[in-house]
């Protein structure tokens, strides 16, 4: 029996099951994720293949896998929130199974190949991603790809590996633009030439080597034949316009210029990444003393990391997701380091005790987990009871499995039960917050009105996908870059003093305050001119008079 092809499979259907199972009943939340159903919906009502639309327009914002992904599921399974996560979480299985086989691949150690998958699945920042209707999860499969095969590249010399290497940035490429070849590029350069450094007085070590895998026309050819057809396409079908708007706007523009200027500080992912590797950012830390600058994956996961951090640090525009994949080094290192906590130093054999384990591990994961049970008790809106049954739940797991656990791979396997818990009681409870981002909430004050429907000084584009119905956007005074306002305002608008003039016409017409312009908008229009009908947790509905 092919046990490699049976654990690939367990733990692709083990990451699906376990992320997919409470999907239906997380509402599509504003503003990415809208952006993302949206635009596939009106791509399909297009019959739109090529060219990314919203607001029946075209959009430069994307390229076009992930928009691809969603047309497929909505043509076979119909148009649901449900429907909306499918590929994500298909890749979010795609990408704890491919770890699995890629740690595997290096090591041939099926402990900490499974551990490796196992820490991805219970990271905070993965789980994230991977339940969010974004193109961060195809991104972070395609350099996962990228990472794996190059390092099996350079370490074997294999040029097969490297093609591989190459075609995943391809597909990274048609997913997110060209971030996708740029920054693995540069960290792959810079890798050759720290290992020149490290390797130059070694006699088996030949710079040329390095240099023309890197550089292996064969790459350079698969890379072109899958990345380009795109771009080849919208060019011919767009020209000027999908230069200035794709590549301009939405490449360059975006580093250069702040899509967000309160988030661009440089210390922004200092401050995400350590986060977005809970609950094992103490033991990655623990093993980053450990860290031997000859050993050549720790050359290249260390480059990896740092490159990927400093380069978005330096980016105008910062998003939590942009760091993703630094964090795919670290989940080796924190592998590398449980598996030194559970093997005795003398024999090399699995220790039954856990005391250093359950320091660097068990104590952060149940500090992490008490911390998410105490936030609820901070919103009234939160359920608690879905933590507090999978404490018990974790409790018992802990002390029946703890008399069972004979060996790492025992260890890895227990471990699943209580990290499963964790988060499927997460993913139960923070409903609510999504609900209070998505534009579902205003459907029951709205959905059965004729009359026009404004949202004043910002905009949510969920009501369209919800509700079937087009409000205007009511532009108010802004900091904002105008290249952004122009850039990304595809929805209908009307200035302030447009709306103020036309108000006298449009008795009857809704308009959703967020509550940031809650007090502009009440002294512009105080009562009886505009009536409070309701009011949400973020935003105000008024109904003019």
């Amino acid at each position: 029996m092919n046990y490699h092809a049976l654990r690939i499979g367990a733990l692709f259907l083990l990451t699906i099951l376990s992320y997919g199972f409470y999907n239906a009943y997380l509402p599509i939340t504003d503003p990415v994720e809208s952006n993302y159903v949206l635009s596939a919906i009106t791509m399909l009502k297009h019959n739109s293949w090529i060219s990314p639309m919203i607001y029946d327009q075209v959009w430069y914002d994307k390229p076009p896998l992930t928009y691809w992904a969603l047309m497929i599921t909505y043509k076979l399974f119909g148009i649901s929130d449900f429907t909306s996560r499918i590929p994500n979480t298909l890749v979010a299985g795609a990408s704890v199974a491919f770890m699995y086989h890629m740690v595997y691949r290096m090591s041939k150690n099926v402990s900490i190949s499974v551990l490796c998958a196992i820490l991805l699945m219970s990271t905070l920042q993965f789980w994230y991603i991977s339940h969010a209707v974004i193109t961060d999860g195809f991104l972070f499969l395609f350099t996962l790809a990228i990472f794996g095969y190059s390092y099996l590249a350079f370490h074997n010399n294999d040029k097969a590996s490297i093609i591989k290497a190459y075609i995943a940035a391809a597909l990274a490429v048609i997913t997110k633009g060209p971030v996708g070849i740029l920054l693995p590029g540069l960290i792959l350069v810079i890798y050759v030439c720290a290992r020149y450094v490290v390797h130059r007085n070694d006699e088996n070590y030949e710079l040329s080597k390095d240099v023309k895998l890197l550089f292996n026309p064969l790459c350079l050819l698969a890379f072109i034949c899958i990345a380009s057809p795109w771009y080849i396409a919208m060019y011919s079908i767009h020209g000027e316009q999908f230069i200035s708007g794709f590549l301009g706007l939405h490449n360059v523009d975006r580093a250069l210029v702040s899509e967000h200027p309160k988030f661009n500080v440089w210390y922004y992912y200092l401050l995400i990444v350590p986060l977005s590797l809970l609950p094992w950012t103490p033991v990655i830390c623990y093993q980053l003393k450990s860290i031997n600058w000859k050993d050549d994956f720790d050359l290249f996961g260390i480059i990896w990391f740092v490159v990927i951090v400093l380069f978005y640090s330096l980016v105008a525009t910062k998003y939590i997701t942009y760091t993703l994949p630094a964090i795919i080094p670290c989940i080796l290192w924190a592998a590398v380091k449980i598996g030194d906590l559970i093997t005795d130093k003398e024999t090399g054999e699995f220790t039954t005790s856990l005391k250093r384990f359950n320091y660097w591990v068990t104590l952060p994961l149940g500090i992490y987990y008490i911390i998410f049970t105490f936030a609820t008790a901070f919103d009234k809106t939160l359920d608690s009871i879905p933590l507090v049954v999978g404490s018990f739940i974790i409790v018992c797991t802990i002390y029946i499995g703890g008399q069972y656990i004979t060996s790492s791979f025992r260890l890895a396997i227990y471990a699943i039960v209580p990290l499963l818990t964790l988060y499927s009681a997460i993913t139960i409870t923070v409903s609510p917050i999504l609900f209070n981002q998505s534009g579902l909430q205003f459907k029951t004050y709205i959905e059965d009105t004729s009359k026009p429907i404004y949202v004043y000084g910002s905009y949510y584009t969920s009501i369209v996908y919800y509700m079937d119905t087009t409000p205007t956007q009511v532009f108010v005074d802004t900091t904002d870059d105008p290249r952004w306002t122009e850039g990304k305002a595809l929805m209908p608008t009307i200035t302030k003093d447009s709306f103020l003039q036309q108000s006298n016409h449009n008795h009857g017409a809704y308009v959703i305050v967020p509550n940031k312009y809650d007090k502009d908008f009440t002294n512009t229009f105080p009562y009886p001119k505009a009536k409070l009908v309701n009011k949400t947790k973020i935003a105000s509905i008024y109904k003019l008079q």
